[in-house]
C-alpha cells in the first residue's frame, strides 16, 4: 500500500515558493482591487489634510474586469485583467489630450514571456502580492509613473 500522505508531502517540497503561491489571474485582480480600495482610503486622507483634489473610483458597469481611477480632473488610471496571458495592466492617462503617461504590467505566477515584447515603455514585473500591486498604482497615480 502506497502512503499518498507521504508522496504529497514529497511534492509540495519540491515546489518552489512562487509556484506555491501561483493563483488565477481573476482572483488576483480581485484581492488586487480590495487592497486598491484600502490604499485609496489612506491616500484620500492625506490629500484632504493638504487641501488637494483625492483620487475616486469611476465604477462602470460594463466593464467587467477593468477598473478605472480618477486623480484630481486630470488623470485617470485603467486597471485591468487580461486573463489569457496571466497578467494585470495599469495605465495612466493624461494631459494633454488623455495620452498614455505611464503603463506597467504585473505577470501572476509567473515571469514575463521572453519572447512576447511588451510595448515600448512599458514596465513589467512579476512576483509582486496584491497588496503591494495595489500600493505602487496608487503611488504612481499621484507621481505620474511606476517606479
Amino acid at each position: 500500500m502506497t502512503d499518498y500522505g507521504k508522496l504529497a508531502d514529497h511534492l509540495k517540497n519540491l515546489r518552489t515558493p512562487a509556484q506555491q503561491q501561483t493563483t488565477h489571474p481573476v482572483v488576483f485582480f480581485e484581492s488586487v482591487n480590495a487592497h486598491l480600495t484600502r490604499e485609496i482610503e489612506k491616500a484620500n486622507v492625506e490629500l484632504r489634510k493638504r487641501r488637494l483634489g483625492i483620487i475616486e473610483r469611476v465604477f462602470l458597469p460594463s466593464f467587467h474586469g477593468k477598473h478605472c481611477l480618477t486623480f484630481d480632473s486630470e488623470l485617470l488610471c485603467t486597471v485591468e485583467v487580461q486573463e489569457d496571458p496571466g497578467k494585470i495592466i495599469a495605465v495612466i492617462f493624461g494631459p494633454p489630450n488623455r495620452i498614455e503617461i505611464a503603463r506597467k504590467e504585473y505577470f501572476v505566477g509567473r515571469a514575463p514571456d521572453a519572447h512576447a515584447a511588451p510595448r515600448a515603455g512599458t514596465r513589467t514585473s512579476a512576483g509582486y502580492s496584491p497588496e503591494q500591486v495595489a500600493v505602487e498604482i496608487v503611488s504612481a497615480l499621484l507621481t505620474r509613473e511606476f517606479a
